[in-house]
């Protein structure tokens, strides 16, 4: 995806200088308060023709989107939603991109309308708006995604949302990180309504971590000099897990988080910063699991380690193997693209190809991320490409497209000079680019099956296998061993870290002394 030029240095003010928490106008909200009142003041939308599952929403299998759903007040405990299940339901999921985590690139012209043509990304935004960031901002999550949005993708079949989310949307900030922390969790409990009363499923994404965990503008943080691999950020980032967590377990809407993606597309360099990633995957799904009956998927990702991904991960994924699954592979392949190309059906092989290499991992996989762009705009094959990616990752659990919505930019400094459409699910649908179930009633399984599948029938999938072999493979292990090695050490620092912030511990325990909190 589009990325900013990295900023300099001396752009880039001083990174979390102080562990002391930074002082804002408004106090820090004991969580244990914002969850009392979330007992009595439960979001006030949902549909009630019936209390089960057979009414005028979609389930996880079947569709019947027979008109737009009105909301109605709900005044008491909701009855939960089955529980998905990664192994039989498959993902047909749109990202909401540029919500609550800003994208310049998306939506660029608003963007430097607003903060000037020298802000890159979210912090930016914030520094240069300073006291105005805040109302500006909740305009824009009140209009960028609707509930009207909401009923048009539900029409075109979609049954999962992946929302990016920045960690100033659940913990503190510290100096000098200048995020709005809040208003974005009313606009989260607005979808949750929504996506409620049609048997629509939701995905965390944990997209911007303390630091940045990559230093680009999608993290919320164009930086040269990243810190979350700092002991301190690591401690945060436990933090935003217990805090997302806690915040589902008190949740109306808790059955519909099928999952938590935990760190979007982080960067780690050198051995260690790998074995903080892999330390940080085993502290979070152990805090998710803390929820019991009421657990989340957990989805991580390989963070871009060299060699052989799959044989580097192998012995992780097959650690926390559970039926129905709570670890999944995440991936963005993005086949036809980076570079942009231009053979059809060369770009339609290599969507056959990439899957074929998640068919014997020990976990699942879910696309979290693709989209049509390519080197060719035709609506013909844009109509092919689409068929060929929703069907052949519906071999394994499903995709979420990137995005709902991108708009045309006038300045097209990070906007795609030349399809920025493609990244745009509304736009797609627009052009006649994306296929739709054939009738109200289709189900996810006969609409997949209804697909162009250039790929094939789906391959003999085999997570009892053993793991790769040759030299790639075994650099991977050998890399995979040394990293894990260093995790009982980087965890007791971690946790010299923590308490020095004023945590409690870290992983389960990742929560401020006097009690966990949160932002409004």
């Amino acid at each position: 995806m589009t990325e900013a030029p990295p900023k300099t240095e001396e752009q880039i003010p001083d990174q979390v200088a102080s562990i002391t928490p930074k002082k804002r106008p408004w106090p820090f909200i004991v969580i244990a308060t914002i969850l009392a009142l979330c007992a009595i003041v439960i979001p006030i939308a949902v549909v009630i023709a019936s209390k089960s599952d057979n009414n005028t929403g979609r389930n996880p299998s079947s569709f019947n989107n027979s008109q737009s759903i009105p909301t109605k007040l709900a005044p008491n405990a909701l009855s939960p939603k089955p529980k998905w299940n990664f192994d039989t339901d498959k993902i047909v999921g749109v990202n909401l991109g540029n919500w609550l985590v800003l994208e310049r690139w998306m939506n660029e012209d608003w963007f430097v309308a607003q903060a000037g043509p020298d802000a890159w990304d979210e912090w930016d935004f914030t520094l240069a708006l300073g006291a105005n960031a805040s109302p500006i901002l909740e305009e824009h999550w009140g209009t960028w995604i609707t509930e009207a949005d909401v009923e048009r993708v539900f029409q075109a079949g979609i049954n999962t949302f992946r929302v990016p989310l920045g960690f100033w949307v659940f913990i503190p900030t510290v100096a000098p990180e200048p995020y709005v922390t809040k208003g974005q969790l009313t606009h989260l409990e607005n979808l949750c309504k929504w996506a409620y009363a049609r048997n629509m499923y939701i995905i965390l994404d944990l997209h911007g971590l303390p630091g940045s965990q990559n230093g680009e503008q999608q993290s919320g943080h164009n930086t040269t000099n990243p810190t979350f691999y700092q002991y301190v950020n690591q401690a945060r980032s436990d933090q935003l897990v217990k805090a997302v967590v806690d915040w589902i377990s008190q949740s109306a809407y808790y059955s519909i988080f099928s999952a938590i993606e935990v760190i979007n597309e982080p960067r780690p360099y050198t051995t260690e910063q790998r074995a903080m990633i892999r330390a940080y995957y085993e502290r979070s799904y152990a805090t998710i699991q803390t929820l019991g009956s009421k657990a989340p998927a957990m989805l991580f990702s390989d963070g871009f380690v060299p060699g052989d991904k799959f044989a580097y991960w192998w012995e992780f994924a097959a650690a926390h193997q559970t039926n129905p699954p709570s670890l999944l592979y995440t991936d963005h392949p993005y086949p036809g693209y980076f570079p942009a190309q231009s053979n059809a059906q060369d770009i339609l092989n290599q969507t056959c190809v990439k899957c074929a290499k998640y068919a014997n991992f020990p976990v699942s996989t879910i696309i979290t991320e693709w989209s049509l762009r390519t080197g060719i705009q035709d609506t013909t094959f844009e109509k092919a490409h689409y068929q060929a990616q929703l069907s052949t990752y519906s071999w394994f659990s499903g995709s979420v497209f990137w995005s709902i919505r991108t708009l045309d930019s006038k300045i097209s400094v990070l906007a795609d000079k030349v399809a920025q459409y493609q990244w745009s699910y509304e736009s797609l649908l627009g052009r006649g680019s994306i296929v739709t179930p054939s009738s109200k009633n289709q189900s996810t399984t006969d609409y997949l099956k209804s697909l162009q599948a250039p790929c094939g029938p789906p391959p003999i999938i085999n997570r009892n296998g053993s793991i790769p072999q040759g030299t790639e493979a075994a650099k991977a292990v050998a890399e995979s061993e040394a990293a894990k090695a260093m995790i009982e050490n980087l965890n007791k620092e971690i946790l010299k870290a923590a308490t020095q912030f004023g945590l409690v511990g870290i992983g389960a325990n990742a929560y401020m002394k006097g009690g966990t909190f949160r932002s409004g």
